[in-house]
């Protein structure tokens, strides 16, 4: 009798350990949750290079090229493939920056094409 009652306590303490571990244990998230986040965010980024390379009156094809290069390597880590092609044209004081933004991610990508157009006055 004493054996049995020593198995099943035994038996309830794994159990219990293990819906323990269960519990505890952190939620594991896939990068492919975080696609669309990183997407809007690299979006978001591009337009905040190009604004701050025309107020401070900066060359805006380097700045968006080192920025490129920088968000490339992040996301390379991270398992992105990105691809940003982009061409600025310059009429008087406004600047208009076509771009072509592509995120992918195994078979899932993300791809937007949009247009900056700042005009910045002396």
């Amino acid at each position: 009798m004493k054996g049995q009652i020593f198995i099943m306590t035994a038996v309830l303490v794994l159990i219990a350990l293990i819906l323990l571990k269960n519990a505890i244990q952190p939620f594991e998230i896939q990068p492919k949750d975080f696609l669309y986040e990183n997407f809007v965010n690299l979006k978001n980024e591009l337009i905040k290079t190009v604004d701050i390379s025309l107020l401070n009156q900066e060359d805006v094809t380097t700045n968006l090229n080192d920025f490129i290069g920088f968000s490339n390597n992040i996301f390379e880590q991270r398992g992105y493939d990105e691809n940003v092609v982009f061409e600025i044209i310059t009429y008087g004081n406004t600047t208009e920056v076509y771009m072509n933004v592509t995120l992918k991610l195994e078979n899932s990508f993300i791809e937007d094409k949009f247009i900056i157009n700042r005009t910045v006055y002396p």
